[in-house]
């Protein structure tokens, strides 16, 4: 596996969240991850913070309405992905070739 970057942040993974597939990128040296849209039309989502206790999700406000359409799902979703990516994280640089 080649290691992916946006924004020189290392992408550590990707989810599919209601058919908008996400890109989730470590941001250095902090228990946090960077959320963007793959497609370029809404690019940043948000960031989700204090992955190594109660995580949270900061939105950007150009996405709040696309996260809090309906119910919370969106939102829960997304912490979710990247919940489980950071808990992969070390095995996944383990297994990075560049």
């Amino acid at each position: 596996m080649t290691l992916r970057f946006i924004d020189r942040l290392p992408v550590i993974g990707t989810g599919v969240v209601d058919e908008h597939e996400l890109c989730f990128a470590w941001v250095w040296h902090q228990p946090s991850l960077r959320v963007t849209f793959a497609a370029a039309e809404r690019p940043l989502l948000g960031q989700v913070t204090h992955l190594d206790g109660l995580a949270r999700l900061v939105p950007a406000a150009d996405n709040l309405a696309w996260l809090r359409q309906d119910d919370p799902a969106r939102t829960r979703a997304v912490l979710d992905h990247a919940i489980t990516l950071w808990r992969r994280k070390e095995q996944l640089f383990r297994d990075c070739d560049g």
